[in-house]
């Protein structure tokens, strides 16, 4: 640990110097055919593993133990970082398949500076230079750090993505803009999934404290996304002719998002944390039974919307459930632990925008060619679905545990003599006991942080604590505890 602010540097300047070496290899021209049936390379299967385990792997467990200000946050981003590097570079220098010019190898460059300036700022934080001299921009730089980390999770699942349509070839002349459409709106079926598991697992105080309805969030975002879908369905990429009726189904139901979630957002605007609204829910059922009978070009893309449909149906119905049994108190909106049946609506919506995305022309074209029939098709996506879950769930879990581990009860004395305690959570509630509840039994007073105890009876008149050991030592926390009555120490 205590070099890790020397690592972290190096491992920006090495990122640079593998960038300069790199710039001189295009191996993506515009030219290069994707079709020439050449194997992928080991070398480029190495770049593929290792930037995965970086991005999808070291970067996430890293921001989580970042937030928690965990000892392996710095070994663990490090790693990443150095993962990245040798990737990087790989990816610049292999000699396998020859791709065509695509968006996964220019947004490469955006995530090599970002990272760069990510670890710059980790290793700047670790080197503690406010000790040295007046240092006005470190909580800046704290700040930047933090949210670059978070932007870092969302570009990498963009990258990510564009990286697997760049190796399958998808996305190309005029297939563009319907891959693009069907990838932006499956993802936001999964955001909003992540986003319903984060308001499950973490955000109840914090939706508490700030006194604003879950719903309210959603009826937000379904506002926002269905006024930018009303306009950007018809011609949004191509110049169009005219209204098909894909452009005006799609279109109808960007009016929908809009006009229902401007409805909920109103209605919610001054609501509590446990005022509830089924309107975004309602909104994915109709949704849903709009994309089930949405008829395609052949019957396997239509059973695949279907799929998909279904999956956005059951998220809007167990969602309406999940209110219904929260709004009449069989399940309580403040338990430690979520009731299972709340994980459901996650779920599904996950489930539906990993079929949404897979619905797009080309992947359905190819794995009909292959002779995969929907059922190997839609149960070989539920799998996935089942693994992003589970990845979403085990950061939620990790930053949830950490915070029990770090925030860990304090070690009470014993009672073996029959003294009777309790635990005061807070220091200031100690210094601000009153005279008159200081007077009569004495009581003796822990500060975990000080390791001494302090003798109340003879405070009784100026307030003041006098110091006296502890018989079975202190405390292992920053918690403040209260003994009493007992005999004068």
């Amino acid at each position: 640990m205590a070099i890790g602010h020397r690592i972290l540097p190096l491992c920006a300047a090495a990122l640079l110097a593998g960038a300069q070496s790199a710039w001189a290899h295009d191996h993506h021209g515009a030219n290069m055919n994707f079709n020439t049936g050449e194997p992928i390379g080991a070398i480029l299967k190495v770049h593929i593993i290792l930037m995965s385990l970086s991005f999808g792997l070291f970067f996430p467990i890293g921001l989580v133990l970042g937030l928690k200000k965990n000892r392996w946050h710095v070994p663990v981003q490090t790693t990443g970082g150095v993962l990245a590097i040798i990737g990087f570079v790989l990816g610049h220098a292999h000699g396998g398949r020859a791709f065509p010019d695509n968006a996964h190898s220019k947004f490469s460059w955006f995530m090599l500076w970002l990272l760069v300036a990510q670890l710059s700022a980790g290793g700047y934080l670790k080197a503690h230079t406010e000790r040295r001299f007046n240092d006005k921009a470190r909580p800046y730089i704290k700040i930047a750090h933090k949210y670059m980390a978070i932007l870092m999770i969302i570009v990498s699942y963009v990258q990510i993505l564009l990286g697997v349509i760049a190796y399958l070839g998808y996305c190309y002349n005029g297939y563009f803009g319907q891959c693009l459409a069907h990838l932006i709106m499956g993802s936001a079926f999964m955001a909003y999934g992540v986003w319903l598991l984060l308001l499950l697992r973490l955000a109840s105080p914090w939706l508490n404290r700030f006194g604003r309805s879950p719903e309210l969030y959603d009826s937000v975002m379904i506002t926002v996304w269905g006024l930018i879908n009303t306009f950007t369905e018809h011609g949004f990429i191509e110049e169009a002719d005219g209204w098909s009726h894909k452009d005006l189904q799609h279109t109808s139901l960007g009016v929908i998002w809009f006009c229902g979630g401007l409805l909920s957002t109103y209605m919610l605007r001054k609501a509590g944390p446990y005022d509830r609204s089924m309107f975004p829910a309602i909104i994915l059922i109709f949704t849903g039974c709009a994309m089930g009978s949405h008829e395609q070009d052949t019957e396997f893309s239509t059973r695949v919307h279907f799929i998909f449909g279904l999956s956005l149906v059951l998220a809007g119905f167990t969602r309406c459930l999940e209110i219904l049994l929260i709004t009449t108190n069989l399940i309580r909106p403040d338990s430690k632990e979520p009731n299972p049946f709340q994980y459901l609506p996650v779920f599904f919506l996950c489930h539906s925008g990993m079929m949404f995305m897979s619905a797009n022309h080309e992947s359905v074209h190819d794995i009909e060619g292959i002779g995969i029939d929907i059922g190997t098709y839609s149960l070989g996506y539920l799998s996935i679905s089942f693994l992003i879950f589970l990845y979403a769930y085990f950061l939620f879990q990790l930053f949830s545990e950490l915070g029990k581990h770090q925030n860990k009860d304090a070690t009470l004395p014993s009672s073996e003599d029959g003294i009777a305690y309790h635990t005061v959570t807070q220091v200031s509630e100690v210094r601000s006991i009153s005279e008159e509840d200081l007077r009569g039994d004495p009581h003796v007073l822990f500060d975990a942080d000080a390791e001494d105890a302090y003798d109340s009876h003879e405070s009784d008149a100026h307030g003041v604590y006098q110091r006296a050991g502890t018989a079975n030592g202190s405390p292992r926390s920053s918690d403040v505890i209260e003994l009493g009555p007992m005999s004068r120490i």
